[in-house]
């Protein structure tokens, strides 16, 4: 098929393109999960990893291939510091925004919120220590350190499935400390680690399947930070962080 033989195409150049960085992309064969790895100037893995979800960009609910992004910037002033609701960027109903049905849901408790000061609202102790990546915000599960993300066909309360999805980090300071477990229905498909930071703030960690629906994400890290202490390079005793962009794949109905 030409779709599957352009995305081995792809995965082949990401391979030789890296393999002299210090960021990584691994494969063993076409049928194992690609993993892309970043830190520092996470731009070029990132763009890769974009080609691999798919070039087109979509931004409204309806669109065939391509990819989702979230960067956060569409979350309105008024929502800022204060929990988002599950599905804000999956709304359902006639008054529904179109541009965030984007097809993620969360799927577990916690105070999901976005802030323009690296959340200095909730933790001024270590909001020094963040940045954003795209625009000037980024986002958090403030009250937990282990949740999940689900996916729906966007603009409709249908479950659905990808193949690939990447988080952008802010401040991971530990190696194999920070990770995403992915899983199609109750079935793991792996847990992968976040690089430590390493001449940036960013660090990046996206990974596609080739072969798997994946259904679920869960994201474990240190923290929480509403905990008010202070971030493991400040003498604390916890790896702080905070996360911009979201990427993946056009979800499709299970």
């Amino acid at each position: 098929m030409k779709s599957k033989t352009v995305m081995f195409s792809i995965v082949s150049a990401i391979l030789a393109l890296m393999a002299c960085s210090k960021n990584e992309t691994s494969t063993e064969d076409k049928e194992s999960p690609v993993v892309m790895k970043a830190t520092g100037d996470i731009n070029p893995v990132l763009n890769q990893f974009r080609q691999l979800l798919g070039a087109q960009l979509n931004t409204s609910p309806g669109a065939t291939g391509g990819r989702r992004e979230i960067n956060w910037d569409a979350v309105p002033v008024s929502l800022l510091n204060k929990d988002l609701p599950n599905d804000f960027f999956n709304p359902t109903g006639l008054d529904a925004e179109p541009a965030n049905q984007r097809g993620l849901v969360y799927s577990s408790v916690g105070s999901f919120r976005v802030s323009r000061e690296n959340f200095a609202e909730v933790n001024a102790v270590a909001a020094d220590q963040f940045e954003s990546f795209s625009g000037d915000r980024t986002f958090a599960n403030i009250s937990s350190n282990l949740w999940d993300v689900e996916f729906e066909v966007p603009g409709q309360a249908v479950d659905a499935s990808v193949q690939g999805f990447g988080i952008v980090f802010s401040d991971v300071d530990k190696a194999n400390s920070t990770s995403l477990e992915f899983f199609s229905a109750d079935k793991s498909l792996g847990k992968y680690f976040v690089p430590a930071k390493d001449g940036s703030s960013f660090s990046f960690l996206g990974v596609w399947f080739p072969n798997e629906k994946i259904t679920r994400v869960q994201i474990s890290h240190e923290g929480p930070l509403d905990s008010g202490q202070a971030d493991i390079s400040q003498n604390g005793q916890a790896d702080l962080l905070v996360m911009d962009n979201f990427l993946y794949n056009e979800p499709v109905k299970q």
